[in-house]
């Protein structure tokens, strides 16, 4: 059986987890800033902004960096673990974006996507998700 890395990721956070033959651990997890300052304001206090458009870059601009982040994270496990497969999962379509993200070489390694909150997890259910996707890719 080989080794699989989960990575529930959302907007913000990403937590990650080593799944063995017995079980799910869970790893250091990733958390990146949130929003910075109102709606469509800095910090300014209802001051003259920038605008819905100005808001939406910072939204994009953010995403991207978390997801830089998280790729980077899995590019350093890959290394380490070079016949480790991946699980990506998130809710919506977070984990969707994030096998965008990735490199070539870490798409291939991909084991499937599952849709999980990392706000409300517990490493049994990555270890159930994970049991879910190797039961149908084999």
């Amino acid at each position: 059986m080989t080794r699989v890395l989960a990575v529930v990721t959302d907007r913000a956070h990403a937590r990650f987890f080593d799944v063995g033959e017995s079980g799910a651990v869970e790893l250091t997890s990733l958390s990146s800033p949130a929003m910075r300052g109102a709606k469509f304001h800095s910090d300014r206090q209802g001051g003259p902004g920038w605008g819905e458009h100005a808001y939406q870059g910072r939204v994009r601009e953010e995403q991207r960096r978390h997801l830089a982040a998280v790729t980077e994270r899995l590019a350093a496990f890959g290394r380490e673990h070079p016949d480790a497969t991946l699980l990506l999962a998130g809710p919506g379509t977070a984990a969707g974006a994030l096998r965008r993200a990735l490199p070539p070489e870490l798409g291939k390694r991909v084991l499937g996507t599952a849709k999980l909150n990392p706000t409300e997890l517990t490493p049994a259910k990555v270890y159930r998700a994970t049991q879910r996707l190797r039961a149908g890719s084999a």
